[in-house]
């Protein structure tokens, strides 16, 4: 069998107990050695019926329990004392520690208070952001429904007044001059403006002559020999187009007193015309030039179209 291991020398109280425990302890053993000696000392006087002994010449136990009486009660002054001390150094302590943890309380409370009453203003704030928004967003949902119900009226307005490119049937008006080469057969730039007047009149809805489109600020002229529309120069043989219901704009036009007149000055001074329908025709916008404006005038915002007037 195996030798069992000696159990481990038990350590001295020094050593095991706390520093306060240790000084109570030795405390009490001092004043039970003091009291112990005295109880002694007491004894020893009575068997000697209170006569001190001469012998020896260093007194009785009594003496030396008296001469040795005052160490252990300086021990005991001194560990009351340092007990002392280390309690009023903790309490100062504590107390110290207490103001400390008192003021980062409060610095923490305060702090806690400023990012509450922070918080209280940003949602606040967010809320007023969020209604602002949601303003925001229905006066936008407004524009675009008002853009939406523009948007063709602008389309119908951009084609009448010929600042849009349009496509679509109508027909096409072919006017030469007189083959006799007369000067009176020469076409003008009236006869043009009457070709023109009667499309309107017959519900055209976008007209061109030699890819020059008419606007509501168009003019056609004579400059000198030849005939201006737009200020650019044109020669015969003149082409018109003009974007319509070919089914009917054709006979519309010689309906109408401008297209009677224009017929009637063509029969007269021998120029030439031809009328032919047009499943598709393409018809460019008038020159963006001419967007500048001048003036303006209040509307009742009817969308109609304007009669056409004759150029000077």
């Amino acid at each position: 069998m195996s030798e069992r291991p000696e159990p481990p020398p038990e350590l001295p109280p020094r050593v095991t107990l706390p520093l306060l425990d240790l000084i109570q302890r030795q405390a009490l053993d001092e004043d039970y050695l003091l009291a112990a000696e005295r109880r002694a000392a007491r004894a020893e006087e009575g068997r000697t019926e209170g006569g001190r002994t001469a012998e020896g010449g260093g007194g009785s136990p009594a003496a030396t329990g008296a001469a040795r009486a005052p160490g252990p009660r300086r021990v005991a002054a001194v560990a009351v004392a340092v007990f002392g001390i280390m309690a009023a150094t903790a309490a100062v302590q504590t107390q110290r520690n207490a103001g400390v943890r008192d003021e980062g309380r409060a610095s923490l409370v305060a702090r806690i208070e400023d990012q509450n009453e922070r918080v209280s203003r940003m949602q606040v704030r967010i809320a007023d952001l969020r209604e602002e928004n949601a303003d925001t967003e229905d006066a936008l949902r407004r524009l675009g429904e008002r853009e939406q119900a523009l948007t063709p009226r602008l389309r119908r307005l951009g084609v009448r007044t010929g600042f849009t490119p349009t496509q679509g049937e109508g027909i096409r008006v072919t006017v030469k001059d007189a083959e006799t080469g007369d000067l009176d057969g020469t076409v003008r730039d009236e006869d043009l403006a009457l070709l023109a007047d009667g499309l309107w009149a017959a519900g055209a809805e976008a007209i061109a002559i030699n890819g020059q489109r008419l606007t509501a600020l168009s003019a056609i002229r004579t400059s000198g020999v030849p005939i201006e529309v737009n200020g650019v120069g044109i020669a015969s043989p003149y082409t018109v187009l003009a974007i319509g219901d070919r089914g009917s704009l054709q006979a519309t036009l010689l309906d109408t007193s401008s297209g009677i007149a224009f017929d009637s000055l063509s029969r007269r001074f021998g120029f030439t015309y031809d009328l032919q329908n047009e499943e598709d025709m393409s018809l460019p916008s008038g020159p963006r030039s001419f967007l500048l404006l001048r003036s303006a005038a209040e509307d009742t915002g009817q969308d109609r179209p304007q009669p056409k007037e004759s150029p000077s």
